[in-house]
């Protein structure tokens, strides 16, 4: 097997020009440099509060932030609210089955910074690197089998750039190829350098961050949902996560508020019942400002909920540490949560309770610079012992760090054992028991109306393959495929392009049409390789 360096070629095509949500005509989207520009907005980059007032009299919703008033209630807002079908969490659809007969095991990643001035050039410091940990993951799949996911808690990119993410992409692929994934069982969550630097520092986006600042405790989690409910507010908020999103949409992660601010995918173990995935998002208050603790999740972590043979494990960038609602967060997790994994803090470690494992990641990438360098990346096995009422979650980690002279990768020790296990005792359940399934979103409104129906394994396995091609493509080859198809519809415009393209998908499941698009893919990429 070679392990080689690609040079990924630039796409032309990524600049769109017209109107965005909360923006005028005037608005020009260049996603290949990852800004938004306005000609409006950029002449008034670097003025107070009230001197925007006065630029934009007509400002709306930011004119009560700015004059420090909570945002207007409902019946003043324009929130765009697409039908139920678009809300559906393609995550959530179906159990995937597993390639180690329900033992999963999990190659997790974390603060991988691909930095773009770096990966495309011989001087990238980390190219060693990322040769071993190829070498590493496929000597312990010969030694132990497949891997059956990646999981990747943030910082994927370094800069949030579009270019980073596709460098990533193909690395990632290498990944799967040397430890025996499929690439369609990639799961990630946004960290702070996947966010848009640019965009995220700009004076109204900081006018929002520093209102949720300001909140008190006891008012947090209304004030931010209140925020995310609010379409221009979310604009700008997760704007500085677009290219984030449009990576994500591949493997059916993507963020968008009020609907899908968690990603989530289910995984069948070893007895038949389920391992579901959370992602969540911490970084969308975040920007060049972030101090320690002064970073937020939204209300929906907090509804993350229990169910009889249902194993949750939680992936978020963050240390609890870094968050204002550390505690909540905290005791939640410790409630509900059996696995979690978080990234950030570049240390490897380990928290052992009776009820969960707390797992921290290593960077993959650390500054070489950094006091206590040392690059890491973990392996996790997850079976479940016993049956009925004696059930036990077996975890066992292998922590992975790379040492000096030689250079190679090793095991973390934990006292004599090359592996960190736990068992966590488990409430009674049987194989032929109804394991639920998460929560169904009702649309807001009606009270009485459920999201579409999800599809089956076998539809979203095919969208999984579809998502993945279809991301390869270029931007006027997606919209060409979108436009003849009929995919797109008048109320889509003022979506960003991630969301544009996943609602693709799910008419395109909805109508039972994705045959149709599998071939005008198909054609795309025939067209592409002539």
């Amino acid at each position: 097997m070679k392990f080689l360096s690609v040079k990924y070629p630039r796409k032309q095509d990524t600049t769109e020009i017209g109107p965005s949500r909360g923006e005028g005509p005037s608005a020009v989207h260049h996603f290949a440099a990852g800004t938004t520009t306005s000609c409006a907005a950029s002449a008034n980059r670097h003025v107070s509060g009230s001197s925007i007032l006065a630029v934009f009299p007509r400002i709306g919703i930011f004119g009560w932030i700015l004059r420090g008033q909570d945002a207007p209630p409902n019946s003043a807002r324009k929130v765009s609210r697409p039908n139920s079908v678009w809300r559906t969490q393609l995550a959530e659809c179906r159990v995937i089955p597993l390639s180690n007969g329900g033992n999963v095991q999990i190659i997790h990643l974390s603060d991988i910074h691909f930095r773009r001035r770096d990966v495309t050039t011989a001087l990238d410091p980390n190219f060693h690197l990322r040769n071993e940990i190829l070498r590493d993951v496929a000597e312990f799949r010969e030694g132990r089998g497949p891997a059956d996911l990646l999981v990747i808690s943030g910082d994927t990119a370094f800069a949030g750039h579009p270019d980073e993410f596709e460098y990533a992409t193909e690395w990632l692929k290498q990944v799967c190829q040397a430890c025996g994934a499929d690439f369609r069982n990639v799961f990630v969550v946004p960290g702070n350098h996947d966010v848009v630097r640019d965009i995220a520092d700009g004076e109204l986006v900081q006018l929002i961050h520093n209102r949720i600042k300001q909140t008190p405790e006891n008012e947090l989690k209304a004030k931010i949902a209140d925020y995310l409910q609010n379409g221009e507010i979310t604009s700008l908020l997760y704007k500085s996560l677009n290219n984030y999103n449009v990576f994500a949409n591949q493997f059916f992660c993507d963020m968008l508020p009020p609907d899908r601010t968690r990603a989530t995918r289910d995984f069948k173990l070893n007895d038949g019942s389920t391992l579901r995935l959370w992602g969540i998002n911490s970084a969308f208050v975040s920007s060049s400002r972030d101090t320690l603790g002064e970073l937020f999740v939204d209300p929906a972590t907090f509804q993350i909920t229990r169910h009889a043979g249902v194993i949750n494990m939680v992936v978020t960038h963050h240390h609890p540490s870094w968050l204002r609602q550390r505690q909540d967060v905290e005791d939640h997790f410790g409630d509900v949560a059996h696995i979690q994994v978080f990234g950030h803090i570049h240390t490897n470690r380990i928290e052992r309770d009776p009820h969960y494992l707390r797992l921290t990641a290593s960077a993959l990438h650390p500054e070489q610079n950094e006091a206590r360098w040392e690059p890491g990346y973990n392996i996790i096995k997850l079976d479940v012992e016993g049956g009925g009422q004696a059930r036990r979650l077996h975890v066992e980690t292998h922590v992975r760090v790379w040492q000096r002279a030689p250079g190679q990768f090793r095991a973390k020790m934990d006292r004599q054992r090359e592996s960190f296990e736990h068992w966590i005792d488990l409430e009674p359940w049987e194989a032929g028991d109804v394991t639920d399934e998460p929560d169904t979103v009702m649309e807001e409104g009606t009270g009485t109306q459920p999201a579409a129906p999800v599809p089956g394994a076998e539809a979203m396995t095919l969208l999984r393959e579809l998502g993945i091609r279809f991301y390869s493509l270029s931007f006027s080859q997606k919209s060409e495929i979108a436009g003849r198809l009929d995919l797109l519809k008048e109320e889509d415009i003022t979506q960003p392009d991630f969301e544009r393209f996943r609602r693709v998908f799910l008419r395109a499941s909805e109508q039972n049409r994705l045959a149709e698009l599998k071939q005008a893919i198909e054609e795309a990429e025939e067209q592409t390789r002539r």
